[in-house]
């Protein structure tokens, strides 16, 4: 399936609709659903990449915003649930953005990363600011 859904020529798809046909035609039942539902009536166009290549270009890029979401909610929410918004924009202004500054300039700079020791003692000083 995920071959199908990322051929990027629409002859490649058609080859690897074939193959996976071919692959699991004693699965009767799963072929007719397939088709049904995901073939049909051009059903195709809207998840092989041959037909959309602009959607399916930056799917990679998910993990890293769930990476950095992940690091908002754990490092600076210390995991709190019902923030306020004004709370939110506050931390985000205050904390975050100061932050994503340093992080590019040390970048810019090639500036090693922070030690165990001083990221201590950063989420320390964010803490104290945190209630």
């Amino acid at each position: 399936m995920k071959t199908l859904v990322h051929q990027s020529t629409i002859d490649g798809f058609n080859t690897m609709l074939e193959q996976f046909k071919l692959k699991y035609s004693n699965h009767v039942r799963f072929l007719n659903y397939f088709d049904t539902y995901y073939i049909q009536n051009g059903r195709y166009r809207h998840w092989c990449k041959a037909f959309q290549p602009d959607r399916l270009t930056n799917m990679e890029t998910n993990n890293y915003v769930e990476s950095w979401h992940n690091q908002l909610k754990s490092m600076y929410l210390k995991r709190k649930g019902n923030r306020r918004v004004d709370r939110l924009i506050y931390i985000l202004v205050n904390d975050v953005e100061p932050d994503y500054i340093s992080t590019v300039n040390r970048l810019v700079l090639r500036i090693g990363r922070m030690s165990p020791a001083e990221r201590g003692k950063k989420e320390n000083a964010l803490g104290d600011v945190n209630p």
